[in-house]
């Protein structure tokens, strides 16, 4: 299981188990347009990605059928692998009651070592479609054995970072929340102290993307 297809998996149970508080943020999201409109279009971006990811290549289908809790057939998920180095394209889900709605996406970027430096996702809630319930853009990047990468939202909102891997022989293991980042740019700024001052953090995230700005319109 893919990392992005996990941390969707686990945000739609968390929210899936908690539907009528969901419906009040669906009120407060409808109120927030520039919020609907910036990732129902991320979300049509996706899809277009994806599209010209599979298109002129030969590619294999895997399709099956999954869900949750009390509707374990729910969606029919549909995977998509370059058959040249079987690497995964993409991956869509689509509500088996409304085969035109889009339930979750996930698409993938490789670089010419077949090493992912970019992915993306969006998912929706079964019910409450008003926009995307999450997007997530990744970036990644590559040093010496260590693997780093930054997560955002389609609002180009830093929420995660992680880096993991073996520096010379030495093993390398961080992981921030938005909290933590938020915390630990604080404490570099105000008292150059902290996690994003010391070798390992500078080893994992020197010159990887510091925003979004360039994946709000997936490519």
């Amino acid at each position: 299981m893919s990392r992005v297809y996990a941390c969707l998996l686990a945000g739609l149970a968390l929210v899936l188990v908690a539907l009528p508080a969901v419906a009040d943020d669906e009120q407060t999201l409808k109120e927030d347009k520039r919020h609907v409109r910036d990732w129902n279009a991320f979300a049509e971006n996706l899809l277009k990605l994806h599209r010209r990811q599979i298109a002129g290549r030969e590619v294999e289908v895997k399709q099956s059928v999954g869900g949750y809790a009390g509707d374990p057939e729910f969606y029919r998920q549909v995977e998509y692998y370059d058959k040249a180095s079987g690497r995964l394209i993409s991956r869509l889900q689509w509500e088996r009651e409304n085969p035109e709605a889009l339930h979750t996406a996930e698409v993938y970027i490789y670089d010419d070592r077949g090493r992912v430096i970019r992915d993306y996702a969006v998912a929706y809630l079964p019910r409450y479609r008003n926009a995307p319930s999450q997007t997530l853009i990744f970036v990644h990047q590559y040093n010496d054995g260590l693997h780093a990468f930054r997560s955002f939202d389609a609002s180009g909102e830093l929420i995660f970072e992680r880096c993991e891997g073996n520096y010379h022989g030495r093993p390398v293991s961080l992981m921030l929340d938005v909290d933590e980042i938020d915390e630990a740019a604080y404490e570099k700024r105000r008292f150059n102290r902290g996690i994003m001052t010391t070798e390992d953090y500078r080893l994992c995230f020197d010159g990887l993307d510091e925003t979004a700005d360039l994946y709000l319109v997936p490519n």
